[in-house]
């Protein structure tokens, strides 16, 4: 029996919590609210909370459960998915858990860890790092605090956090909800590898923490949860094989697995996640180039060529493209301002974007091997850009950001004459090997449907974002029918239906195309152990 207690929260009064109560007040006064990134919509629901504390927070989930009230969790909203999108009960926001509550050096693990409220957002988390201040922890520095902080603050090193999803605003809490990831998982992997602890508060108002090393499953596959009221939860893992690819499609499962990576990329199926302690990483100067190739196949080719070099360490290999250089060359001409880079060659028929360790001071022998690979593909480095210091680097990041908001403007553009068109963009994985068979597949698939559509994404990781353009709602009829191909091929070669951005409500009919239905029950059956009631975050993921 793994027991896993925690002191209970100070007792407050629900009748004091900040709320709102009643749909269209909600509507009225918070529309915010009432969707995410998704532009999913959300359906009527009856009370919004703002608990400014743990034991407020626990005084909601308390009279929520008590009631058989449905609750909805809500960080950044910053989700893809509509995962925190109510449809029913009550939507609780944690935006006032914002704090950074601690920085660390762990001994055991030679490492410097930061340990934060769920709404901190990874900005932040950033910003305070890079100048070595965090002010939280300064305004309320204990002696051992404040001798921890000048013992960071005198380390010669800079340190990171090496999660990086596209969106820095999204909060550390909601990263570690969905595993998120993003271009450096290529080297860093997702947000799983760098969690070390985390506080959660059950349906019921009770709590757990949870560190790293400490609660494996049973030779059986099983856990026994004990909370602080002395309540038992017994739970199976589930026994499928989770895909040898990034993956945010359903529950984590492993042999012998650690219990904090149930919760990590469960989407708040089991609990709210309130505070996460997280290791850092040593910051080392960098290059960054943005590699310009004749064709998308010769694309590919190079990203086989760069992964099999051992000489050469990339933090993040990113892909464009000729669709997508296409549509940033004829933006560059209508605003070159706005895309603030040299012209885009009227050669260049596909790109990849990488960066990795440089130091210009000393001979690298990484950039070599590259040079050497490019040359091997057809290529020349003399087809790039490139930067090191840091006002370059953060253009050659604009490049890369400025894409998919050219495609949404487009789209709203079309969206005049035809106002239920969308876009369509895939979140899909597949292992190495299966790369240019699943390339193959969309852009077939794609010519012949004639479709308008371009490709972006970690492809270093064989995560390719392709965005369908529909010009009509015939169009999005033929894209939505090429989406479950797509899907159904992935999965076939050993892939995933949702590689980053997890399950959600958008994507649920999709867990069918990855799991069988006694691999779903498997699932349901570890929600129903933790929340037996079924009452955080409906609508997701099932």
């Amino acid at each position: 029996m793994f027991e896993i207690t925690s002191r209970l929260p100070e007792s407050v009064p629900f009748d004091t919590i900040r709320r709102v109560d009643g749909f269209e007040a909600i509507a009225a006064e918070f529309p915010a609210y009432l969707t995410d990134e998704s532009k999913f919509s959300c359906k009527p629901f009856d009370h919004l909370f703002f608990p400014r504390s743990e034991a407020e927070l626990s005084s909601v989930l308390r009279e929520m459960s008590r009631r058989g009230v449905k609750v909805t969790i809500a960080g950044a909203r910053t989700g893809l998915v509509g995962g925190c999108v109510p449809d029913q009960g009550a939507l609780v926001s944690l935006e006032n858990f914002d704090r950074v509550l601690a920085l660390y050096f762990d001994t055991p693990a030679a490492e410097w860890r930061l340990r934060a409220q769920c709404a901190v957002n990874l900005r932040t988390i950033a910003a305070q790092l890079a100048v070595k201040r965090l002010p939280d922890i300064e305004r309320c520095a204990d002696g051992m605090t404040l001798i921890e902080m000048d013992r960071f603050r005198q380390d010669p090193d800079h340190y990171f956090y090496p999660p990086d999803p596209t969106e820095m605003s999204a909060s550390l809490g909601g990263t570690v909800a969905t595993n998120a990831s993003g271009a450096r998982t290529f080297r860093y992997g997702p947000t799983r590898d760098w969690v070390r602890a985390i506080r959660v508060m059950l349906a019921n108002g009770e709590w757990l923490e949870i560190p790293r090393g400490k609660y494996f499953a049973s030779p059986g596959g099983g856990f026994t949860v004990t909370d602080s009221t002395g309540t038992d939860y017994k739970l199976r893992i589930p026994s499928y094989d989770s895909p040898r690819t990034k993956n945010t499609a359903g529950f984590f499962a492993a042999p012998h697995m650690d219990l904090i990576d149930l919760f990590i990329g469960s989407e708040g199926a089991f609990g709210v996640i309130t505070e996460v302690s997280v290791a850092l990483l040593r910051r080392q100067p960098k290059i960054s180039a943005v590699q310009f190739l004749a064709s998308d196949d010769q694309a590919i080719a190079l990203v086989e060529a760069l992964r099999a070099d051992p000489a050469i360490r990339l933090d993040f290999l990113e892909f464009y493209s000729g669709t997508a250089v296409d549509l940033l060359r004829r933006r560059q001409e209508r605003d070159a301002r706005s895309v603030g880079t040299p012209a885009i060659p009227e050669t260049a028929g596909a790109a990849l974007f990488f960066e990795l360790d440089f130091d210009p001071a000393d001979r690298n022998v990484q950039m070599d091997a590259l040079a050497a690979a490019t040359r091997r593909c057809g290529a020349s480095l003399r087809d790039s850009w490139s930067a090191y210091e840091n006002r370059e680097l953060e253009r050659l990041k604009n490049f890369r950001h400025i894409l998919p908001e050219t495609i949404n403007a487009l789209i709203a553009e079309r969206k005049k004459k035809h106002p239920g068109l969308h876009k369509l963009g895939t979140d899909l994985a597949v292992p190495d090997e299966r790369l240019a068979d699943m390339w193959a597949v969309y852009r077939d698939a794609l010519a012949g449907a004639g479709l308008e559509w371009a490709a972006f994404g970690h492809i270093g990781n064989n995560h390719l974002h392709i965005n369908i353009l529909p010009r009509d709602m015939e169009d999005l009829r033929k894209a939505l029918g090429l989406y479950q191909m797509f899907a159904e091929k992935a999965v076939a070669f050993g892939g995933t239906v949702s590689a980053e951005h997890g399950i959600g409500k958008l994507k649920a009919k999709f867990l069918k195309t990855m799991y069988g239905e006694s691999e779903i029950e498997q699932m349901r059956a570890v929600k129903r152990a933790l929340d037996p009631q079924l009452l955080l975050n409906p609508g997701n993921i099932f």
